[in-house]
């Protein structure tokens, strides 16, 4: 397969924050046969969970480091508009999450984790590593003392809620942290009943629809909270990326640009326009945003440099460039299990620039 055509293979999706999906499955199909091991089976181990302010909303772009029990860094993650972070494939061992939520007058704060895998020895004298574990450590940030901020300010909006919505919002926070999705639907959804303009209820919902793929009754929620609030960072990033998913290209550039304007740091902002004005053949502003995320995030996000070399490799014909973000990537996602493949696709690329 040609490197144009196995590129375009792998994915044209962004990752969105908001849900996770595949970004290099198409390796397995392409190459396969690749062997369980008992390393293998402790990549299976994460850790993830959701930040929230001090009024227990959700807080989207926050800066998340990983770091080993020896003060080294492991990886680094940015939360979703949700709120929500991950950190996937790790080995058993002693972590800690280190919360940074720069340019907020929130405080810095930090939890310890520990996984532990069990092992058992086989008949053999193999060893098997049985199951994996998925550990939740949610961050409730409190304000600055000194109410300092780095150059981003939090808009805060302020609605007179009736008590009886209020409560039942409340338990749907409740039922979340319990990991009752169902029961905190349903909250939410009575919350909005009760009172049908709360905004935090309406956003909310919004966002729990695009993590569960409801794309246009997300639309719709996403939509009236930004008629509520103008100025809901969230709701315009949510609003935008389910219009994406139902092929709404302009549409959803208008709405991620309304939150840029809102936040002009954030990542997958930035990395959603790219990905939209590549689909509307934008290839010039389409490189313009995505070169931006990548300034901001200093090159630390893996997946801004996938968008770029798909961006040189498909459209563009830049082959030398594709190459040099495709070794960006790996720089910035050095234990991806597609290694391999992926140099050999580098190769492929350099070959081709060199006899364009």
């Amino acid at each position: 397969m040609k490197p144009i055509q196995l590129l375009k293979s792998l994915t044209n999706h962004p990752t969105n924050p908001i849900i996770k999906t595949f970004r290099l499955a198409t390796f397995f199909l392409l190459f396969g046969n690749f062997a369980v091991t008992e390393a293998y089976a402790q990549f299976g181990n994460s850790i993830g969970g959701y930040v929230f302010g001090s009024q227990r909303q959700p807080l989207g772009d926050i800066n998340i480091e990983l770091l080993d029990d020896f003060s080294r860094l492991v990886s680094r993650a940015r939360t979703s508009a949700a709120g929500r972070y991950q950190f996937n494939r790790l080995t058993a061992g002693r972590y800690r999450v280190r919360v940074l939520p720069d340019g907020t007058n929130y405080e810095e704060q930090e939890q310890d984790v520990e996984i532990v895998n069990i092992v058992r020895e086989t008949q053999g004298g193999g060893r098997i590593v049985s199951g994996s574990e998925n550990v939740q450590r949610d961050f409730y940030l409190k304000p600055r003392k000194d109410n300092s901020t780095t150059g981003r300010s939090e808009a805060i909006f302020v609605q007179e809620v009736p008590e009886q919505a209020k409560g039942t919002y409340r338990k749907a926070l409740e039922s979340f942290a319990a990991k009752n999705e169902k029961e905190a639907l349903k909250h939410l959804k009575t919350a909005i009943e009760i009172f049908s303009d709360y905004y935090e209820a309406i956003e909310r919902l919004g966002i729990e629809y695009v993590k569960l793929r409801h794309y246009q009754a997300a639309e719709i929620l996403l939509n009236r909270a930004t008629k509520i609030n103008p100025r809901a960072y969230q709701s315009w990033y949510g609003l935008a990326y389910a219009r994406y998913t139902q092929n709404k290209t302009n549409e959803a550039l208008e709405a991620v640009q309304k939150a840029i304007a809102l936040n002009q740091i954030s990542v997958e902002a930035l990395l959603l326009q790219g990905v939209l004005h590549r689909k509307a053949k934008n290839y010039k502003q389409a490189e313009k945003q995505l070169k931006k995320a990548e300034d901001v995030t200093k090159g630390a996000v893996a997946e801004v440099h996938w968008q770029l070399a798909l961006l040189y490799g498909n459209n563009l014909q830049r082959y030398r460039e594709a190459a040099d973000q495709l070794e960006l990537f790996l720089k910035a996602q050095p234990d991806n299990k597609n290694t391999e493949n992926i140099k050999k696709l580098i190769k492929q690329f350099r070959e081709k620039a060199a006899n364009k």
